[in-house]
């Protein structure tokens, strides 16, 4: 059984595994919440299974809840049965799952793309029809800038726009285990 090394990975963690059980979400008293997660802050919860293979992800780059705190408790649920690219999370997979945490910052406009670190930076990108998505930092096989814009492009199915047709926004992420 996955054992957390920290207080966001936790509640991710202790949430997928009480909704799964339940099919509830469990109440937590607003006083036992500490102030950080009381921020205002967006998250990408990503579920994996013993060989470090993805199992589930959701978040957005966007606070989309008054807290980050409600933001852990959403995306945990929706990346353990809402991701249409995995099959929902089982009772028999709970305890073969790990589960993190990534709090982003704010993202803010791109303004030189050189200075675009891959493994440092994520990138969101919205098109003027509102198509809109993101790579996190650090995804595996991208190594330059030009697969990083390909790579959110592609989350977003349009790769064939110009890139002086988008808007792309860059954030970092700290991943919590």
């Amino acid at each position: 059984m996955f054992t957390a090394k920290t207080n966001y990975a936790r509640i991710a963690f202790e949430t997928i595994l009480f909704y799964v059980s339940t099919g509830q979400i469990k109440k937590t008293d607003e006083s036992k919440i500490s102030p950080d997660l009381k921020l205002k802050t967006a998250c990408v919860v990503s579920i994996y299974d013993p060989e470090n293979n993805l199992k589930g992800r959701m978040g957005n780059v966007f606070p989309q809840k008054p807290t980050l705190y409600q933001e852990i408790i959403e995306n945990s649920i929706a990346a353990a049965i809402k991701d249409k690219k995995f099959k929902p999370i089982t009772n028999t997979d709970l305890n073969k799952i790990k589960v993190t945490v990534d709090v982003l910052s704010m993202p803010q406009k791109v303004e030189n793309f050189e200075e675009l670190k891959p493994h440092k930076h994520g990138l969101y990108v919205k098109d003027n029809d509102g198509n809109n998505g993101f790579i996190m930092p650090g995804t595996k096989r991208i190594k330059t800038v030009e697969q990083l814009i390909d790579g959110a492009k592609k989350a977003v199915g349009i790769q064939a726009k110009k890139n002086k047709d988008l808007e792309f926004l860059f954030f970092k992420s700290a991943r919590y285990e």
